[in-house]
């Protein structure tokens, strides 16, 4: 279809229409090979202009003209996309490709560079140009020695108020390093280390190196089956552990007890043991993920650390350097916290050993006064949203392991102070932790994604395409790095070291090799590294390296299942893994036993959040798996087996913290946090919203014992000194008035949920819950319900103007309220009464009319109850009316039936639910309202009984002036869709309207 013109193609194929580009394509390469002549017309001399404006059609445009002397080339871009300095440079490029054409006509277009033999030079030397003085082929612990040596009453390593001097630390390291040698250990071997974060495990850490070996760590939290299959790779015989990991480590080799063989490790000699290894001995084995399935152990060595911490100038090492240790020591974050400390004689902090809060870790910046900090990227960004002054305290603060969000980067460096620094660090554990970083200070602009930076001392870095040649500037390519900090391989993998460590194209001297990341990045014109993603099926979670191949090739270990693919979900900090299986014929798979078996297999972090079981993957037309077509996870689908729907209002504010942190909606509240996709880090979050919205604390590891929103509400009931009938429902933003919703004749406020959500979300909205919902006395009267409720708003919103509204009995109470407030002197800006009616201007029908108050009552909570359960009443009028045991009893079958209710818990509900009901009932039937001087607005349901007035008897009191406005819907149903979003219309127009405040 070449002679068919683009409008036509465009209207036959309906592609997605954007502003932002133009449809089917975005760039144009053109042609002009076909002669024109100069047009001649009689008696007129013509001459061509040449414009200089033009419009750019298209985001790049090439136009070839061919002539009698060759080729002329016009280049035209939108300047809205593109800066002049990168077309001048992609004109370059193209001009460099087309001399190399004319030369070489017969090689392949895709072997012809791009590069001038500058641009190269830059690329491939000036940028790479990073030798530094660095004692590399000194081992780890002589460094240390030499340093205790010389500062042998400094400050060491701090735990708590505890604390152990360089020359302590040293002694005892050579006392267990003795003791290891006495067990047979020799230079080469491989010593596991399964102890937590403590004195011991620094000082297991040491002797393991002074001996000559190298430490392998076990991470705790890792199933058992996992650590054994490792230390059996890693042909692990001696494992310095304690009490701690009893339980977790296999039965075979030799156990060194540190705390139940104290008394033997303390009689070995405090001098170093006679060992002698250079640069090039292998300190440490640290596993990653595998894409076969199997992890690799990575071999890193001793010149890798000195690498990283001696004769480098990425960020400051000093004595008067304050350092926490708070990555596990199986992640190699840990590797620049412990010896960027204690090579240069300064003080290393260690973090309690159990999963810290926000509100903990702050603490112990600011207890220690910490001046350089480690985060991974997603810790770092909840730190600076709910610590960032203490954040800001720390003088040089470390982040990586996934994309810096730029917005918390922005108010970071905001609250810095003149000095401070923060680096933003990119490495593989096979280039020992670090191979690249970007500093910024205080006033460094961030506007998008924060760049991966330069390498580091002595160390290369390198952006190629698929033939190893490099790329030109802001072209993508894969990373690869180079230099002193490189691994020596994988442990026991000749194959993936082949594979993943290459010869070096570039190399002056023979044998130097390059790492293949997998990383996607480009070069800036300033010799800085934008990282661009990831090539290959590797992801980064909460910055844990995870093949997703590995966590595949689990699932499909799984009795059961047939195929199974992995994707991680989300955006950069926010990521989580979600599995894609079909079954076998014949079997049924089951999510939770799914993730159950995993656990037993697999870390934590490498567990998939959710499952989708699928007839069949989808394909494309390769037949290869489309991961892009995988559906979304449902959390209904999720939760399904399980779902019990938030049942007070401490319950749906828990469930509508967790729909914000985890990103899901509909949460039920017996579902555990974790199987919803939360994590360590999404906990911390959760933690942290709890104490901002509901102005109470829970211990982090309550979640990890108590994971579900029942449970947390439970120990929030039993924590909760003081009772308020205010409910936050939308947090909105600083200095925003906020809108006071008082509850229906239910008592609590669970109807406005989707109400505030939708006014939302720069609107606060509380909503004002009744008194007994929870066992305590009831209010008896509309008059003691206002009083009650203005001394709550006053808490938040000390004086007017107010804004109040309430549904049903609640508009009689904001009625009461707006009275009592115009009294004290304060203006009210909005009153809004959503269908409620003047008491007495409606009479019972004839069907309860002989029945007396009490039995009314009966008769509507019931109805109203059932309402909410989605159920018809299977009972009659006069079979509810007789008894209140009787009426709660048939409401609590019907409640079991839904899954709303238990039968434990419910019968307690139901009847604090009726007492309030009641109550609230009772006093709308007694409840004389005063006329009011003040503006209201009144929404009328339209599916009304025709003897309903429209102005619901409001006329007469509002003096003001009454605003009477028809919603369609019923009465029960206006908080519901399809009727919600009429009212959401009128209340967002009231109260962004222009008024002058109503008062006295």
């Amino acid at each position: 279809h070449q002679e068919v013109p683009f409008e036509k193609l465009v209207e036959a194929l309906q592609p997605t229409r954007s502003l932002s580009h133009t449809p089917l394509f975005q760039t144009l390469l053109a042609l002009q090979n076909v002669p024109t002549e100069d047009v001649r017309l009689p008696g007129l001399r013509m001459r061509g202009l040449t414009s200089t404006q033009s419009t750019a059609k298209f985001d790049v445009s090439v136009f070839f003209t061919e002539g009698t002397d060759g080729l002329r080339g016009t280049l035209e871009y939108s300047t809205a996309l593109f800066q002049r300095s990168t077309m001048e440079r992609m004109a370059g490029h193209l001009r460099t490709l087309l001399e190399a054409v004319a030369v070489r006509p017969e090689q392949p277009v895709a072997e012809l560079s791009l590069l001038s033999s500058d641009e190269r030079q830059r690329i491939l030397v000036e940028w790479n140009d990073t030798a530094a003085i660095s004692p590399t082929d000194v081992p780890v612990h002589v460094h240390f020695a030499q340093q205790a040596q010389r500062t042998p009453h400094a400050v060491a390593l701090v735990l708590g108020d505890a604390t152990l001097t360089y020359a302590q630390l040293d002694a005892r390291a050579n006392q267990l390093a003795h003791h290891l040698r006495n067990l047979g250990t020799v230079p080469g071997a491989r010593v596991g280390l399964a102890v937590e974060r403590s004195f011991e495990l620094v000082t297991a850490l040491l002797a393991i190196l002074k001996v000559g070996a190298a430490f392998v760590p076990v991470d705790r939290n890792a199933p058992v089956d996992r650590i054994a299959a490792l230390l059996e790779d890693a042909d692990v015989r001696v494992t310095v552990t304690h009490q701690p990991f009893a339980s977790l480590l296999p039965a075979s080799g030799t156990r060194v007890w540190l705390d139940a063989q104290a008394g033997d490790i303390a009689a070995c000699p405090t001098h170093a043991p006679d060992v002698r290894v250079d640069g090039e001995a292998m300190a440490y084995v640290m596993f990653t993920s595998g894409s076969t399935g199997r992890p690799k152990g990575v071999c890193v060595p001793h010149r890798g650390i000195t690498r990283l911490v001696l004769g480098n100038t990425f960020m400051r090492f000093g004595s008067d350097e304050v350092w926490l240790q708070f990555a596990p020591v199986a992640f190699d974050a840990s590797t620049l916290e412990i010896w960027g400390a204690l090579l240069h004689g300064a003080k290393l902090v260690l973090a309690p050993s159990h999963s810290l809060s926000l509100e903990e870790l702050a603490a112990q910046l600011r207890h220690h006064r910490v001046t350089s900090l480690w985060l991974t990227a997603a810790l770092f960004e909840q730190m600076a949203l709910h610590q960032g002054e203490a954040l800001a305290g720390v003088r040089q603060l470390l982040a990586g392991g996934d994309v810096l969000p730029a917005a918390r980067m922005r108010e970071h460096l905001a609250r810095i102070p003149e000095g401070a620094t923060f680096i933003n660090g990119y490495g593989p554990t096979e280039n020992t932790t670090f191979s690249a970083t970007f500093t910024m200070r205080r006033g460094s602009e961030v506007e998008g994604a924060v760049p991966i930076g330069k390498p580091l001392s002595n160390s290369t870095a390198y952006v190629l395409d698929a033939h190893l040649r490099p790329v030109p500037v802001g072209v993508a390519g894969e990373v690869y790095v180079g230099g002193s900090g490189l691994a020596c391989g994988y442990l026991n993998r000749p194959d993936q070291t082949a594979e993943r460590f290459v010869p070096h194209p570039f190399a002056a001297t023979p044998g130097e090799r390059l790492y293949r990341t997998g990383d996607k990045a480009r070069w800036l014109p300033d010799g800085t590294l934008d990282f661009l993603g990831r090539i290959d099926f590797q992801v980064k979670v909460r910055g844990f390296r995870i093949e997703l191949g590995e966590v595949e090739a689990a699932l499909r270990s799984v009795v059961g299942v047939n195929e199974a693919v992995v994707v991680a979900r989300g955006e950069d900090t926010d990521k989580r893994l979600i599995g894609y299986v079909t079954a076998h014929e014949g079997h049924a798979l089951d999510s939770e036993a799914l993730k159950a078996t995993l656990k037993q297999r697999l870390p934590e972090y490498m567990v998939p959040s959710a499952f989708v079981v699928l007839d069949a993957l989808p394909l494309n037309a390769n037949g290869k798996v489309d991961r892009k077509a995988l559906p979304e996870p449902d959390a209904h689908a999720i939760e399904a087996k399980d779902f019990v729907a938030p049942r007070d209002s401490l319950e749906m504010q828990l469930a509508r913290i967790w729909e914000d942190v985890l990103g899901v909606r509909s949460v039920g509240v017996r579902t555990s946090f974790f199987e919803l996709g939360g994590h360590s880090l999404l906990a911390v979050r959760m933690v942290a919203a709890v104490r901002e919205r509901l102005g109470q604390s829970i211990p982090l590891s309550a979640l990890f014992q108590q994971p579900t929103i029942e449970q947390l509400a439970q120990i929030l009931r039993d924590d909760s000194q003081a009772w308020t009938p205010l409910v936050p429902l939308e947090r909105g933003e600083p200095g925003q008035r906020p809108l006071f919703l008082v509850h229906p004749g239910g008592g609590n406020v669970l109807a406005y949920s989707e109400l505030a959500r939708r006014l939302g979300p720069s609107l606060p909205v509380y909503g004002l819950q009744s008194r007994g919902l929870d066992g305590r006395p009831v209010a008896e009267s509309i008059e003691e319900m206002a009083g009650l409720y203005i001394e709550a708003i006053r808490t938040v919103q000390p004086h007017g103007p107010y804004q109040l509204g309430g549904w049903s009995l609640g508009g009689l109470v904001a009625y009461e309220m707006a009275q009592r407030l115009r009294e004290a002197g304060e203006a009210v800006d909005v009153l809004a009464l959503i269908d409620s009616h003047v008491p007495g201007l409606t009479k019972p029908s004839q069907e309860v009319a002989h029945l007396n108050a009490e039995a009314r009552a009966r008769i509507a909570f019931a109805h109203a109850t059932a309402t909410a359960f989605g159920q018809e009443l299977s009972a009659s009028d006069d079979a509810l009316a007789q008894n209140d045991d009787a009426m709660l009893d048939h409401l609590l079958q019907q409640g079991l039936r839904a899954r709303i209710l238990d039968a434990q818990s419910g019968p307690a509900q139901l009847r604090a639910l009726f007492h309030v009901y009641r109550a609230n009932l009772f006093a709308q039937e007694k409840y004389v309202p005063k006329p009011y001087d003040g503006t209201a607005l009144l929404l009328s349901a339209g599916e009304a009984p025709a003897t309903l007035p429209r102005h619901r008897g409001w006329e007469p009191l509002v003096r003001g002036g009454l605003e009477v406005h028809t919603v369609p819907g019923g009465h029960h149903a206006l908080m519901q869709d399809p009727h919600l979003g009429p009212v959401v219309d009128r209340l967002r127009a009231a109260l962004s309207a222009p008024r002058t405040a109503t008062g006295s």
